[in-house]
């Protein structure tokens, strides 16, 4: 009788210690869960510049004689913009390839931001073309009225180490370049060329009639990088420095 007395203890007592593990482990499963759900919910900023990473500007009197054929092409093409004086066309923009599927998908992933070196008038224009609705930056925009000597992510209201830069020239941001994310200048037309000894990069891209790649360009590999740190932010329970992640 003593020995199953002694039993029936042992047993309700291993039965008791399963519980309290099982209990334990649920709590932590809970608190784990808890925990990744709020990090899905932490707002993470994406800081794009304009002139050189998203597109391409020039006076329309700094066309090169075997450029001016894209006047004729203006109400053609999708990705050229332009300015006007008394009708008469001042400016042109070139939109670099990828550009609106980027934002499209940069924007499901992150909260983003204009900041450029260019003026305010300027940065409205041309988010007017490529954002009308204010559906990707509102009102999010920092140019040099603001900022007119280098750029900085004090005037962005985020915890930075969850914010990323896109940005064609590294020196724009002295104090974050382990926010950055440096993407190659696109130079579309003769305009700001520098000079190069090699045959194939003498001819702007417009004098050749040729474009940076859509699917394999800058843009499509930068997206493919925002996309892969957002994962691994959001899934990684120790990832919170989304600056280590772009660097993977």
């Amino acid at each position: 009788m003593g020995s199953f007395i002694k039993q029936l203890f042992f047993s309700l007592l291993e039965k008791t210690k399963g519980r309290n593990k099982l209990s334990s482990l649920n709590k932590e499963e809970k608190k784990k869960k808890k925990k990744m759900e709020k990090k899905k919910k932490m707002k993470l900023h994406l800081v794009l510049d304009l002139d050189q990473t998203l597109l391409h500007y020039v006076p329309v009197s700094e066309l090169s004689d075997k450029e001016k054929y894209i006047m004729q092409e203006l109400d053609s093409r999708v990705d050229l913009l332009s300015s006007f004086n008394g009708g008469t066309p001042r400016h042109l923009i070139k939109l670099r390839p990828f550009l609106r599927e980027f934002l499209k998908e940069a924007n499901k992933l992150f909260r983003m931001h204009v900041y450029t070196m260019g003026t305010y008038g300027y940065a409205r224009y041309i988010l007017s073309e490529i954002d009308p609705g204010k559906r990707y930056f509102g009102n999010r925009v920092i140019t040099r009225e603001k900022s007119p000597h280098s750029k900085t992510l004090d005037r962005i209201s985020a915890d930075q180490r969850r914010v990323v830069i896109v940005d064609d020239n590294a020196s724009a941001w002295p104090q974050h370049k382990p926010n950055l994310v440096q993407v190659k200048q696109y130079i579309y037309f003769r305009y700001q060329m520098t000079n190069n000894d090699s045959e194939e990069e003498f001819y702007s891209h417009a004098e050749k009639k040729s474009d940076e790649s859509r699917s394999n360009g800058s843009l499509s590999k930068v997206l493919k990088i925002l996309q892969k740190a957002h994962t691994r932010f959001q899934e990684e329970e120790d990832s919170y420095d989304l600056r280590l992640l772009i660097r993977d």
